[in-house]
């Protein structure tokens, strides 16, 4: 289909290389796009066949259940990857000068929602996009999200610890040595900034 969008759904514990190449075993003649922009107007008009393949991000609608505390991982997990209608990417940019010392304070994030015209999964493991919203996220904002993302995931390894999910602590012994003492990028002194 000409100049459309599709979100699909791979095979289990498919990597994104292994789908990609499945793609373009099943399009031999197409030329694959090595980056997640949205395409210019030549490659719209082109002649040739172009696919372009990224990862999206689930957006789950039942964001009640996955935040009550009490309900198993094993239903969250499954409510986080089905029933979706929506799907996200982001990609990072830089906008003004770019502080060497810090380069939070300029990294903004431009992120694209995809609705779908159907929830996945489905009768098909693929659904056409039926519209995109973009949206620029600013530094605070998006750093938010970060700190945000990471409570939520402290608080999933301290469940499973808890209920004995988890037989070895390790992952979250690793989380709070990342958070706690925090190397990469300068640390937690740079968000502070």
């Amino acid at each position: 289909a000409q100049n459309k969008e599709f979100v699909c759904r791979g095979h289990d514990y498919e990597r994104l290389e292994a789908f990609q190449q499945r793609m373009l075993n099943e399009f031999p003649h197409a030329i694959a796009m090595q980056h997640a922009n949205q395409p210019d107007e030549t490659i719209f008009q082109a002649e040739a066949q172009y696919l372009q393949i990224y990862a999206v991000t689930p957006i789950p609608e039942n964001q009640e259940v996955l935040q009550r505390d009490g309900i198993p991982d094993n239903i969250k997990s499954f409510y986080k990857v089905n029933h979706i209608w929506r799907f996200r990417y982001d990609r990072p940019f830089h906008k003004g000068t770019k502080d060497k010392e810090n380069e939070f304070k300029s990294l903004w994030v431009e992120r694209t929602t995809l609705i779908l015209v159907q929830s996945l999964p489905g009768i098909s493991r693929w659904f056409e996009v039926e519209k995109r919203e973009v949206v620029e996220m600013s530094p605070l904002e998006n750093a938010i999200e970060v700190l945000e993302n990471k409570n939520q995931q402290l608080r999933t390894l301290i469940s499973q610890c808890q209920t004995r999910q988890m037989q070895n602590i390790n992952p979250l012994t690793m989380c709070l040595n990342g958070v706690i003492d925090a190397a990469v990028n300068g640390g937690v002194a740079r968000y502070q900034e």
